[in-house]
């Protein structure tokens, strides 16, 4: 069965089709390119007769218009995951169940059905999130920061000589230009921040946790974290894909 899981970011929408749980096709599309007619040119490949059905994961509102409409118009079978959550069984220690991104559930969901308990999940996406499924298994919360592409653009329009640079990875702390201070300072920033506040996390918790990376920076952070056991870019989707074929 094929199935095509849509991750609507803040900056991004991430399109995956799968077959059963395979991945085996993916296309982002920046928000500043989202369009009804964006659409139109991927439905031979994402929206077409072979999908069977579709799950939606949106934490921007105004995108659910368009894709009801582009699904409903081509006769598709699609799913929000807001309607869905109403099934799933997820203890949740916070008050405001309804505020939690679509994206934030789907991960710990996913977490909590291959290693039960004791997870931090680090999604590097528009907003750098770690979310905590603690030693009973329970969603505990988490931390929402800003995000790598947001603090770049941010520092790059609030100053009036510092460039935008790509985020990379640099071998060392320190810096020889400009370019290098800033690349230094928000790679090893960024690590040093996550590392804080894991184990910050492991203070007040008295536990210990396996962590999970995911979102597109992801991968620049293989080997920098302890007990990371696992590093997958498509994580979230593999959720949202998880979930549409156990609850529909």
């Amino acid at each position: 069965m094929n199935s095509l899981a849509i991750d609507i970011g803040n900056t991004s929408i991430s399109l995956c089709l799968f077959k059963d749980d395979k991945l085996f096709a993916s296309k982002k599309i920046l928000q500043s390119e989202f369009n009804f007619k964006k659409l139109n040119a991927l439905k031979k490949k994402f929206f077409n007769k072979n999908v069977n059905k579709i799950i939606i994961s949106s934490v921007v509102p105004k995108c659910d218009f368009i894709f009801k409409e582009f699904l409903a118009a081509n006769s598709l079978n699609f799913y929000f995951l807001k309607k869905i959550r109403k099934k799933i069984k997820l203890k949740i220690n916070l008050k405001k169940k309804d505020e939690i991104g679509d994206d934030r559930i789907a991960n710990i969901i996913l977490a909590k059905e291959r290693f039960n308990k004791s997870v931090i999940i680090v999604d590097f996406g528009t907003a750098t999130t770690l979310d905590v499924l603690n030693s009973h298994g329970v969603y505990h919360g988490g931390v929402i920061t800003p995000g790598i592409e947001v603090s770049l653009n941010t520092l790059k329009n609030k100053t009036a000589k510092l460039p935008l640079v790509k985020f990379s990875r640099t071998k060392k702390v320190i810096g020889f230009n400009t370019k290098q201070a800033i690349q230094a300072g928000f790679f090893w920033g960024y690590c040093s921040m996550i590392e804080g506040l894991i184990k910050k996390i492991i203070k007040e918790e008295n536990n210990d946790f396996q962590i999970i990376l995911t979102g597109g920076n992801s991968s620049y952070f293989h080997n920098v974290f302890e007990n990371v056991i696992l590093i997958d870019e498509f994580f979230t989707s593999k959720a949202l894909n998880y979930i549409l074929n156990k609850y529909t």
